[in-house]
């Protein structure tokens, strides 16, 4: 049986580009849209972690249905991180409005803090002591212009995605 730790374990790996033009990988992402992530379990925190499996998977296809009619703000970082990667930037900032302060920000922090040194906006991060979307999707749009910093950048979008997976499926856990 494969659950969402198969699927995360798959994915940890992979350092998703920031705007993909291809689906990574086609037969996971059929595997993940029918997938019993969490023994049977549903609801929209189990559609956020199989949205932020698909968009791990470079899938912005698949991942935009199950996050864009759900009203919280854990739905609404999933959605800002898929316009992101659309490169949408102008409609990732909506989204990230709509997040507000979200509790996934302070994993996050310190996934970037201990593993992207070379995170362009490291000094930043400190001196905030939060998670700066914003200014990550500042960061991304600048790339797409410039071609700067691609490897610290996707680094840090993978730990991002990871941070927030993590969250959620710790969210869908404790509610058993």
């Amino acid at each position: 049986m494969s659950d969402f730790n198969f699927y995360f374990d798959q994915l940890s790996a992979h350092a998703p580009e920031l705007v993909p033009g291809d689906v990574n990988d086609e037969n996971l992402s059929r595997q993940l849209k029918a997938a019993n992530l969490f023994d049977g379990r549903s609801g929209p925190m189990v559609d956020c972690c199989r949205a932020g499996l698909l968009l791990w998977n470079d899938d912005l296809d698949a991942a935009h249905p199950l996050v864009q009619d759900l009203p919280d703000q854990t739905a609404a970082f999933w959605h800002a991180i898929l316009h992101r990667r659309e490169g949408d930037y102008g409609n990732a900032r909506y989204w990230w409005a709509r997040t507000g302060e979200h509790p996934a920000f302070e994993p996050i922090l310190d996934l970037v803090l201990h593993r992207v040194p070379d995170y362009p906006l490291i000094d930043e991060l400190r001196a905030e002591g939060r998670w700066l979307p914003l200014e990550f999707n500042a960061a991304c749009e600048q790339f797409a212009r410039d071609k700067r910093f691609e490897s610290e950048l996707r680094a840090t979008q993978r730990l991002e995605i990871r941070g927030l997976l993590e969250w959620c499926a710790a969210r869908v856990r404790a509610h058993k």
